[in-house]
């Protein structure tokens, strides 16, 4: 149902991947399961999802406009992933993605959608990625391609980076020197995870991996978080060696405790975490946002963010725009049985709306 509320509450059709890969659901099938959810916008993928990508017919767009009305849901985001790998045996050059970047915008553009979020270098740090993926100036080329189509560059602020992580700042100077203000920051909630999920848990068991020392490792996370403490591996790195970690194990601590540090390693004078207050900073200047998650644990909530502290910073600090529902414990999970996406979905926005106080 379409509100007038200042934050409203969509769904990546991304959160069922595995629903639509093993044709449980169409297309249709997905934006239904996301009204279903109480969602008012849709984020789609049509690398994955639109057969006739990237040469989208009228006809499609007939049905596309058909399924807004019949669900009551409008189209909010189009999923740009940056691909260079279409080809087995090269790279897109940057005037080849450049050339592909504006399918993206013309395509946001006849579905309706008013963004693109854009998968780009600095999406999960500096030099993290082996990949190289849109970067600044691909994006300044495509500004005036935006402006002609009404559509925004939204850049994923992903962990282990943030929305106040310095790295993203060419991309507005950009926007800034040539007056066309078509890119923005997208906060992903992953940057706000303070422990290791249990989905990360049960695909690291899939994986062979053993869990009595990530669990370990979890619970003295989630003991620091809640007692207000900032997390140091090295506090506990005699004990979790004792354990004999395997390399692979020892990695994903390394990683996880990384990004754990990193987002909550400072504390207001309060004892609050400053990442909140960066958040509640940063809320006006954002132009839309992933609500990330991994597992909902027995009592509604999201096993490894604290959701009403993060909602709390995005509304206390005027964030106007979509929350959309970005579920990704599908693709950790299912290795040890099958997950309900929808019924996650589900939940998460039951969440949501408590901690918005809008009605259940």
């Amino acid at each position: 149902m379409r509100t007038d509320r200042d934050i409203k509450l969509g769904v990546s059709l991304y959160s069922y991947q595995d629903n639509y890969y093993f044709k449980k659901h169409d297309l249709e099938g997905c934006i239904a399961a996301a009204a279903g959810a109480g969602a008012e916008g849709i984020e789609v993928f049509p690398d994955a999802m639109m057969p006739e990508w990237p040469y989208i017919s009228d006809a499609f767009i007939d049905r596309w406009n058909g399924w807004m009305e019949r669900y009551d849901v409008e189209p909010v985001c189009v999923d740009h992933f940056s691909d260079r790998a279409m080809w087995h045996d090269k790279q897109l050059t940057d005037d080849e993605l450049y050339e592909r970047s504006i399918w993206y915008i013309k395509t946001a553009h006849r579905l309706g959608a008013h963004a693109i979020r854009l998968l780009h270098d600095e999406h999960i740090g500096k030099g993290i990625s082996p990949y190289k993926l849109t970067d600044a100036s691909i994006a300044e080329r495509l500004l005036p391609v935006c402006a002609k189509y009404d559509v925004m560059m939204a850049l994923e602020c992903h962990a282990p980076t943030n929305v106040a992580d310095p790295i993203h700042q060419p991309y507005l100077d950009a926007a800034k020197r040539l007056g066309l203000p078509y890119i923005g920051l997208q906060a992903d909630f992953s940057s706000y995870e303070y422990c290791i999920s249990t989905a990360d848990i049960i695909l690291a068991k899939v994986e062979g991996m053993h869990t009595d020392v990530l669990n370990y490792v979890r619970d003295a996370q989630r003991d620091a978080y809640f007692s207000g403490r900032v997390f140091h591996l090295e506090d506990i790195i005699d004990k979790v060696e004792a354990m004999n970690p395997t390399v692979a194990e020892m990695a994903l601590i390394k990683r996880t405790s990384s990004s754990v540090t990193r987002n909550f390693g400072s504390l207001e004078p309060d004892g609050t975490f400053t990442a909140y207050k960066t958040l509640k900073e940063y809320a006006p200047k954002l132009v839309y946002v992933h609500g990330k998650f991994y597992d909902i644990d027995d009592s509604g909530q999201v096993d490894s963010m604290d959701y009403p502290k993060i909602l709390a910073a995005l509304k206390e600090g005027g964030y106007k725009g979509y929350i959309c529902s970005e579920f990704e414990g599908n693709r950790r999970m299912n290795g040890a049985g099958w997950v309900d996406e929808v019924e996650y979905v589900r939940r998460h926005h039951v969440l949501m709306r408590q901690c918005l106080g809008y009605e259940a």
